[in-house]
This record gives structure tokens, sequence and C-alpha cells, in this order.
């Protein structure tokens, strides 16, 4: 029996989501707060809801991934959320970067209902999400993972399991904040070097035969030479990000000075109108400092 899929949030990453879903046979209704993002959805052949319960109404699976920890509160619990239809024995997956602890509140509340809950944040940008290529990582009972597992196989590649419900979200902050520094400090050696006279081009030779070459910036570095900052993870996400990691090391006593400077860099770089951009714009807040720019 194929399974019924409630999909909530249609954004960069959950619309091409959505979609692999429709294209494997599954049965999905999905719901965004702009039903305009939606019409590529109906057309695919997925049902439109007209709100987060009644994408979750009859749903086997219920997957949401939003920007923030206020939206998948409103989306789960609030009024029409999915908690209203949620029915017993359900999986809700919840694929959004949010506060653990926010997380393992809702994870209480779908307890509440008689269902279980994953936390599953992803990473792997827009590309990943488009081809199914995503790696997951996530928290919660082993066994609702291995339940959950054949609609996780075809949206991403890895599914690494890091412990109890929070513990996937740990892991994305975690990841994030070493992802976010790599790019910034990246972007600042590039501009050092622009204002000395020395071309991107010769400057990404060097670090590309050096032990400073990465995949990340192997990536971000031709985007960054045409000026090209269409959004694969939006600058004011990150920053989003790295103010719940610095949360997370507030309330565990860890120390995370560096972290602290970056996330001041991506918060400065929100406040100047980049936050719609892709996280490397953080380059043109260094680059109207330093009055110089790192293009081809």
């Amino acid at each position: 029996m194929t399974q019924s899929i409630g999909f909530i949030g249609l954004g960069i990453m959950g619309q091409p989501m959505a979609t692999n879903l429709v294209r494997a046979g599954y049965k999905v209704t999905v719901f965004n707060r702009t039903r305009s993002k939606a019409e590529p959805l109906e057309k695919a052949g997925a049902r439109v809801a007209i709100s987060p319960a009644e994408a979750a109404r009859d749903a086997d699976v219920v997957i949401s991934i939003v920007s923030d920890s206020a939206a998948a509160e409103e989306v789960i619990l609030g009024k029409g959320g999915a908690l209203e239809t949620l029915r017993a024995g359900a999986i809700v997956i919840d694929s959004s970067t949010i506060s653990p602890i926010v997380s393992r509140r809702l994870a209480c509340h779908t307890a509440g209902k008689g269902a279980q809950m994953l936390d599953a944040p992803v990473t792997g940008s827009k590309h990943g999400a488009e081809k199914g290529e995503l790696t997951f990582m996530i928290g919660g009972e082993r066994a609702v993972l291995d339940r959950a597992m054949s609609v996780l196989q075809v949206l991403g590649k890895k599914h690494i399991y890091c412990g109890q419900n929070g513990s996937g979200l740990a892991a994305k902050l975690a990841q994030n904040v070493i992802q976010a520094a790599m790019v910034e400090v990246f972007c600042e050696g590039f501009v050092l070097a622009a204002k000395a006279g020395v071309q991107p081009r010769t400057m990404f030779e060097i670090v590309q035969s050096s032990m400073a070459r990465a995949s990340l910036t192997d990536f971000k570095a031709p985007f960054i030479f045409k000026g090209d900052f269409t959004p694969y993870f939006p600058l004011k996400l990150m920053h989003k990000d790295l103010a719940l990691a610095m949360e997370a090391a507030y309330a565990q006593g860890v120390a995370m000075p560096t972290a602290a400077a970056v996330k001041e860099v991506y918060g400065a770089a929100k406040a100047k109108g980049k936050g719609d951009q892709d996280y490397a714009a953080v380059i043109t807040f260094l680059e109207e400092i330093a009055g110089v720019q790192v293009r081809d």
C-alpha cells in the first residue's frame, strides 16, 4: 500500500524534496503559507492543503521544513497545526534547523498524540535536494528511523543517526558553525589578497594547491568570482543557525570565540541588506570595508 505523506514548507529545500516524493509514487499533500509556491507540486500530482492540519490528516508520515523555531512551532502546535489531525502511529520528520530544545518539546507533544518524531535536519544545499542526495542528521528513536527509512532514502543519499531527540539538530548546528566559518575566512583571505593586487584566479590556484583546499570553497569560489549570489542557502538563515549554535553553546558551557566573531560578521552583512542572497555574499560586506572586489 502506498504511503501517504503530508509535506509542510515549500522553500528552497522543501519544494524539490516534495517533488522527489511525488515522482517516487507517494501520495503527497503539501502546504505552504504562500500558495503560489505549491502550484508546481500541484501540477506534478500533489494535492494542495489549506492548512498544516489538512496536510497531516490521514498521513503516515508528515515532513516539515520551515525557516525557524517559531515557524516550526506554528505549523506543528499552532491553530490549524499538524497535531490537530495527526493520527496515532504516524511519524513526524522535522527537517527544519531549529533549537534542539524546541524540537524536543515538539517531540513530547507528538508523543502525546501517540505518534513519534524525528529531528532530521539536512545538508547538501539546493542542488542536493534536487538530486535526492541530501545528508540527514537524525535524532529520535532508532526504531522510528528504521520505519521512516524508505521515505528518507528518496530524499537523501546518507542518513546519519546521532542519538535521541535533539541530537540531529545539535550535530547540524555544529556542522553549520564549521561551514559558515570556512566560507567567511576564505572570503577574508581573498579580500586581503585582492587588496594587495593578487588576482582571484591566481590566489585560487594557490589555495587549491595547498592544505587549505576544501570542497566547500571549491564549490563557492566560481560563484564569488562571478558575483553570483543566487541563494543555495540564504545568508539570513546561516546567521540564524549561528545564533542557535551560540545559544546552545551558552546553555552547555561551551566556549566558541571564533563562532561568536563569525556570527557578528554575518549579522553585519544581513543588516546591510544581504540576507536573501547566498551566504557567500558575506564577501561583499568585507569588500565594501576594504574598498576592493574579488571578481574575474
